[in-house]
């Protein structure tokens, strides 16, 4: 019989893990979470034949085209040309046994699996390799496996296998029950029992049928075969009472789950019985279409394999979705409500249905409506008011009205419908408020207070209050007044409100389209997003259970978080809630189950009932149990499987030579989690012991592989460890210990050797230096002198350099600091002892005329050589003692020695001349005629006790000047004189400020055609 395991290894898996329940009996089919496999995800074939779970946690698959082992993610494929020890192609029945062997019925004969290697089973008698068609697998009280085979019922030893029970048909079920065997034929049974067989045939007629499956259950026993389904009733074999399609479909496969559910496989059809009776049959559904196999989990998962879907698992998870199964014409759902007399309300995106015994039934069409979608409901007693897209419809009975009282929306979107407590209905509309009394409609807008009349959703409180969720933030509807809620307690005007809940003490809840909920605890409102650990969603429903749970259906699906948690980090207590998604629309890692959820923003967008919740999706309605999250307790098995050395792959054996030689130092591992109920949420951690300092987790859970690159000799083990979609992990780590040699450079005898050998040189050496030690000392004495003699030197080159401009060979800024003030103060000394006070030190500061010009139209070459000529021309001017310094860019600065002061102005049109008269040679066809203005100033400024400057200040009314006969006319020279009123203290303030504010300090001088304010040009 083509069962997954044996009772011994169910029982053993089923004691590992705590006796795990299979799938909810009162769930439909389609209502499970399930997953399905095919070649596109690397299963061999489309088909799966038998399916088994062997101890370790590797789920295998038998096909047509070879045998699969499965870890939740990737499929690694056997078939007898890539393993020689699989005796065939096509895998008919897989058994494992306690000693974790897996055995294999192929339609070639029997292999075994065991320890990483498969061996085939060779026959007792005759031929030992001939090929033998086996069936089916069945292992007895005594641990004997038990094979079917055309000639009758072959034992599987360890090393053989045997013909123990010869038939005159072939065998092609088996079922051991008690003491006996039973064994499934062409238009029998056989029971063997105490060395004696004993014929059951199949009633009249059914000579030819062939028995498929056999199977006890449910208090009977059960024959599947190519005629429908029988049972035994006494001595009897009796055709199935319920009918069609049991009675007479082709029966493919037979199983019982852990919780009761007898699953029968058909062609095309499949059948789940409870007692004996049939209570669903699943049709058109690929997850249940031709089933062959079917197997249970340890985690409680329910596997099928299809003749041509591959393998589906299916697990309960928490919901159930009601949609085309249930008869909705249109999935796409934009509300949902309940009525008063117990009726689920499900306003479409084509009308209106009604569920009625658990079937949907359209009760308003799309087109009878002022807009196919009914966007929000408001179930009243025999009345359902339906908001739209344009307007307002109300079903009185089976009457459908536009009452003309409404008139005024028949443009607006109707989001929102309550009646409050005082009978009045009020409409959210993304064109304002509006109020329905016995006085008529009336509207609410931007003069009432709402400054967008963009409205959402209205929710009215225990105490009467009617709040109302807009574009623009929270506002209450106050009298004839909307006033703006939470402004001053931490909401924002630009918080689109998409869902309002009061918690039973009276805190206020809602949430927003920018992914955030908040909480106002009475003072403020604490926002929550996933910066505070809230699961991302635009929240289109809120409501709480019993549990203390806040729950938030929205646009990403379904997400709930501790009360308690947002309580306390609003109180400042903890800075995270521990958000959990329990379902969600991408299939998001740790996010539950994978589904569609919520639509659209207002009213009637779900409800809280008996433990569930109620939601509109793009997929009917989805019933989410919040007292059946059950959360997946069996701790996975984590397992190292390979490790690649150089560019060998090694399966990760513990007992094998893992020394491995000094030329591996690169190493790749392969390992696994075995989880299987949502195995892209498992989590995977890994270390090297030895060299990693702490545990890594794996980024991606479905590349279960990491590198090591260059390691270096020693000891380490490789250790891995994995959790399951709810975060149980492993009992203990995944090992594998090994040894990288080192190259003999690398030992401790090499470092000694090389220690040894570096001592005995030191020391000779150190002999010999002993020797030489006098003489290096007295050469080195020697070298001493002469480095430092060439050292005074080059520091006297040096200081040279660094007081000389390199591209004229003038003084520079530096040596002007060094020298003026050691040349004052000489000359001030020498004034006094000569008496000659009529004579001045005079700085002149020279500024080539328009010398941008020479740059831009010559290039910057040209502009170097006008430097360097109008240093020469200066040196030709200056005398003994004077000395000129390039200043800076083309700016010269030339200091002469004392001179009576009249001699100022000869001085500087003899400076303007020699530059003008001069012809630079730039090397262009023609040579340039460039002018120059000159600023000077006489040291000391003053001739009486009223104090000096120093030479900085005294350069800078120098530049003063120089400006001046830059903006007028330039080609010129100017000078500043004190006056007899000027003062120190004043002079040094002008100084600071306005250039033009020093005439009012000093007389200023210059060439004739400069025209000085204030001033007088030179005698």
């Amino acid at each position: 019989m083509r069962r997954a395991l044996s009772l011994t290894a169910v029982l053993a898996l089923a004691g590992a893990s705590g006796g795990v329940a299979a799938l909810d009996p009162d769930k439909s089919f389609h209502h499970y979470v399930r997953n399905s496999w095919s070649i596109e995800e690397g299963l061999p074939q489309i088909s799966g034949l038998a399916i088994t779970q062997d101890r370790q946690g590797y789920v295998w698959v038998g096909t047509q085209a070879g045998l699969a082992r499965f870890d939740g993610i990737r499929f690694t494929a056997y078939n007898p040309e890539t393993t020689p020890g699989l005796r065939g192609i096509w895998i008919h029945d897989l058994h494992v046994d306690d000693r974790n062997r897996l055995w294999i019925a192929t339609y070639r004969g029997i292999s075994v699996y065991q320890d990483g290697a498969f061996r085939p089973l060779p026959l007792a008698t005759g031929d030992p390799m001939r090929s033998i068609d086996t069936n089916d697998l069945e292992a007895l009280p005594s641990g004997e496996l038990m094979v079917a085979a055309p000639d009758g019922i072959y034992r599987a030893n360890e090393d053989s296998l045997e013909l123990v029970h010869p038939l005159p048909r072939p065998a092609t079920a088996l079922l051991a029950r008690g003491d006996s065997l039973w064994v499934g034929s062409r238009g029998r049974v056989f029971r063997i029992a105490d060395g004696s067989t004993e014929l059951l045939p199949l009633p009249e007629g059914d000579d030819d049928t062939v028995v498929t499956q056999l199977l006890d259950s449910q208090g009977r026993l059960w024959a599947g075969t190519s005629a429908g389904l029988f049972f035994r009733q006494g001595d009897q074999w009796q055709r199935y009472e319920g009918g069609e399609p049991l009675a007479s479909s082709p029966i493919e496969s037979l199983f019982e789950d852990s919780d009761g559910n007898l699953w029968v496989g058909m062609v095309e059809d499949l059948a789940r019985l409870r007692a004996g009776r049939l209570v669903e049959l699943v049709k058109d559904d690929r997850a249940g279409s031709a089933v062959r196999s079917a197997f249970e989990d340890r985690e409680g998962n329910l596997w099928f394999g299809s003749q041509w879907e591959g393998v589906t698992r299916l697990w309960n998870g928490w919901t159930r979705r009601y949609s085309r199964f249930e008869g909705l014409e249109d999935p796409v759902l934009w509300s949902v409500a309940r009525g008063p007399a117990g009726r689920l309300y499900a306003g479409t995106n084509d009308g209106l249905a009604v569920m009625r015994d658990g079937r949907f039934e359209t009760v308003v069409k799309g087109s009878d409506l002022p807009h196919p979608n009914a966007y929000t409901l408001l179930p009243e007693d025999d009345t359902v008011w339906i908001g739209t897209r344009r307007g307002v419809a109300v079903l009185r009975g089976d009457r459908l009205e536009t009452p003309p009282e409404l008139a005024p929306l028949r443009s607006a979107q109707v989001n929102g419908i309550v009646r409050d407590r005082r009978g009045a209905l009020w409409f959210a509309t993304n064109q304002g408020l509006h109020r329905l009394t016995r006085d008529g409609l009336k509207s609410y807008g931007p003069v009432q207070g709402l400054r967008d009349p963009r409205t959402r959703l209205l929710y009215e409180t225990r105490d009467g209050r009617l709040l109302l969720g807009t574009q623009s933030g929270l506002h209450e509807v106050i009298g004839d007044r909307i006033e703006p809620v939470g402004l001053d307690a931490g909401l924002r005007t630009d918080l689109d409100v998409t869902a309002v809940h009061e918690l039973p003490d009276g805190k206020l809840v809602i949430g927003a389209l920018s992914e955030e909920v908040f909480l106002f605890d009475g003072k403020r409102w604490q926002a929550f997003s996933d910066a505070q650990g809230m699961p991302v969603n635009s929240p289109f429903f809120i409501t709480h259970d019993a549990h203390g749970y806040l729950w938030v259906a929205g646009i990403r699906g379904v997400h709930r978080v501790l009360l308690s948690d947002m309580l306390e980090v609003a109180a400042g207590k903890r800075e995270r809630v521990r958000g959990e998604m329990l379902l969600n629309e991408r299939g998001d890692r740790r996010g539950g189950q994978k589904g569609y959820c919520c639509n659209g923003a207002g009213n009637a967008k779900g409800f809280f009932e008996a433990g569930e919740l109620w939601l509109p999706t793009r997929d009917g309605v989805v019933a989410l149990s919040t007292d059946g999250i059950v959360k997946n307790d069996k701790a996975p098995r984590t397992l190292i499987e390979r490790v690649r050395v150089g560019e060998q792959w090694r399966a990760a054996d513990p007992s094998a030579d893992w020394k491995l030689p000094p030329a591996s130092r690169d190493l790749s591992f392969d390992f696994t989690v075995l989880s299987f109920q949502d195995p892209k949420s498992v989590e995977l951690r890994y270390r090297l012991v030895g060299y990693d300092a702490d545990w890594r987790t794996l980024e991606d859970p479905t590349r279960r592989s990491v590198n090591y690159t260059n390691l270096p000799p020693g000891a380490y083990v490789f250790e891995a460890l994995g959790s399951n979609n709810a975060d149980t992990w492993s009992q203990a780590p995944a090992q594998l210990g090994f040894r990288i040699q080192p190259w003999f450079h690398e030992t401790p005898l090499f470092y000694w050797l090389l220690a040894a050998l570096l001592a005995s040189v030191l020391y000779a050496g150190f002999r010999r230096q002993q020797g030489a030690h006098r003489r290096q000392r007295e050469a080195l004495e020697q070298l001493v002198r002469q480095r430092t003699e060439a050292l005074e030197v080059a520091n006297l080159r040096l200081e040279e350099a660094s007081q000389t401009d390199p591209l004229t060979g003038l003084r520079n800024r530096r040596y002007l600091a060094n020298q003026i003030p050691a040349d004052i103060a000489y000359y001030d000394r020498e004034t006094v002892r000569r008496g000659s006070l009529d004579e001045v030190m005079v700085f002149a500061l020279i500024d080539i005329d328009h010398f941008k010009q020479v740059n831009d139209s010559h290039g910057h070459h040209a502009g170097d050589r006008v430097l360097q000529q109008v240093a020469q021309v200066l040196g030709q001017m200056v005398r003994t003692g004077d000395y000129i310094a390039r200043w800076g860019g083309e700016e010269f600065l030339v200091v002469f020695r004392p001179m009576p002061n009249r001699h100022l102005p000869m001085l500087g049109e003899r400076i303007c001349q020699a530059v003008s008269t001069h012809r630079f040679d730039v090397g262009s066809d023609e040579p340039l005629k460039l002018t120059c203005s000159v600023g000077f100033i006489e040291c000391p400024l003053f001739r009486d006790a009223r104090g000096g400057l120093g030479w900085e200040q005294m350069i800078e009314l120098a530049d003063r000047a120089l400006y001046f006969v830059k903006t007028h006319g330039r080609n010129g020279w100017a000078a500043y004189r004190a006056r007899g009123d000027t003062d120190l203290g004043g002079l040094q303030a002008a100084l600071a400020g306005d250039p033009e504010r020093l005439v009012e300090r000093l007389d200023l001088v210059g060439s004739a055609h400069l025209h000085p304010p204030g001033g007088s040009p030179a005698p």
